[in-house]
């Protein structure tokens, strides 16, 4: 699989400067590929990630102009897989060759397209075991972890988080499909890119020990952290989650950033401490540029109608939809069977934020509240939930 990895693109540009020695080029042909740096800019920039990682390579003024056009790029991107949206229908029922099936194509085909250098990846599965994936032809799928593939396939300092859960909800890259997948073979990958104002990190926290939080996340008191995404797996026997213990840390410095997440069936890649006791994975996003709110969808909103209520309160925080992502932590009792009807949430979603993607997991237990621009909280709201939905807008202005 051809993808953002280095060894591979250093094999390619030794094999090309092998056939350059044999065939040299012409010194006008020299002089424009290497002096004229604005031809250069202009070629480069219709280039994709992968293709300008190895241009970098070939000499100092490539990698110069490589790396200033890639340092401009700030765009996000992701792979899916739902078997009710997926869009290459000659090849549903046909065999792939790769890892991870139809899932392992589209993040084949991502990274190949991606405008930008992935610094940080949350991969949201419904499979633990490569060869449960759909789709794939190949024999050896069946001996490799999932997160470790995936791991290997980006940048070596690009940070993951892998989790599976009994659901995902996904929507297709050109934005024209949105679909809940509840233990029919799910699977999304988001690539965060670095971005000017904006800090996007991973960090652990233990779940039955104790400590100072801040100590434990790596947070700086009154950092401008405006969202934190947090996934505990659902072994752990802690009293109190993670994500509450963050959320009061932050109260009690007067600070009120969205919080929101889920009990996952496991965590695929965390943090050994103290012997191997268990951690919550946490993606935090920071800085300026960011903003974010959440909405708590609970058992009385039942109806298509009901949701659309409480998600127009998100839609009125006024954020800006232009460089944003929604995110959707559903318990596992909702969904189809809650509603008789599929999509509903996430079609509601989608109609009030058409050019937002939405992805997100069913879980064994919720974790956020209400946290809009204009709430002001005189205590600190319970964190916990179950039955419930937690919807969270994060954008990038």
């Amino acid at each position: 699989m051809e993808v953002l990895n280095e060894s591979d693109i250093i094999n390619e540009e030794e094999e090309e400067e092998k056939k350059q020695q044999a065939n040299p080029p012409c010194k006008e042909v020299t002089y424009v590929m290497t002096e004229l740096h604005e031809f250069l800019k202009q070629v480069f920039e219709r280039l994709p990630a992968r293709s300008l990682l190895r241009c970098s390579r070939v000499c100092k003024r490539w990698k110069s102009v490589a790396t200033l056009i890639l340092k401009a790029r700030e765009s996000f991107t992701w792979a899916q897989y739902n078997s009710h949206i997926w869009s290459r229908e000659d090849e549903r029922e046909l065999p792939v060759p790769y890892i991870l099936g139809y899932f392992g194509l589209d993040l084949n085909i991502c990274l190949q397209e991606a405008w930008s250098v992935p610094t940080a990846c949350l991969l949201l599965t419904e499979f633990k075991r490569t060869s449960d994936f759909h789709g794939t032809s190949l024999e050896e799928a069946s001996g490799v972890d999932v997160d470790s593939y995936v791991s290997s396939l980006l940048p070596s300092s690009c940070q993951v988080v892998a989790v599976t859960v009994p659901g995902t909800v996904c929507t297709t890259r050109d934005l024209t499909n949105c679909a809940e997948s509840e233990g029919e073979g799910g699977a999304v990958a988001i690539l965060f890119p670095e971005m000017n104002g904006a800090r996007i990190t991973r960090f652990s926290i233990r779940n039955n020990l104790g400590g100072n939080i801040w100590e434990q996340s790596g947070i700086e008191r009154h950092e401008d952290v405006k969202c934190i995404l947090t996934f505990t797996p659902k072994t752990s026997t802690a009293r109190k989650l993670a994500g509450e213990k963050l959320q009061e840390a932050f109260f009690k410095d007067g600070q009120t950033p969205v919080i929101a997440g889920a009990i996952v069936d496991h965590v695929l890649r965390y943090v050994v401490v103290n012997g191997g006791k268990s951690t919550t994975e946490c993606i935090v996003f920071s800085g300026e540029r960011i903003s974010a709110a959440s909405v708590l969808l609970d058992q009385d909103a039942y109806t298509e109608e009901l949701v659309h209520k409480e998600l127009m309160r998100l839609k009125s925080a006024g954020l800006s939809e232009k460089n944003s992502i929604g995110l959707m932590f559903a318990c596992i009792g909702r969904g189809c069977d809650f509603y008789s009807a599929w999509d509903v949430e996430s079609k509601v979603f989608r109609t009030l934020f058409p050019k937002t993607p939405l992805f997100g997991l069913f879980g064994n237990g919720e974790i956020g509240c209400t946290n809009l621009p204009q709430s002001k909280w005189k205590n600190l709201p319970e964190m916990a939930h179950g039955y419930t939905t937690i919807m969270c807008l994060i954008s990038f202005g």
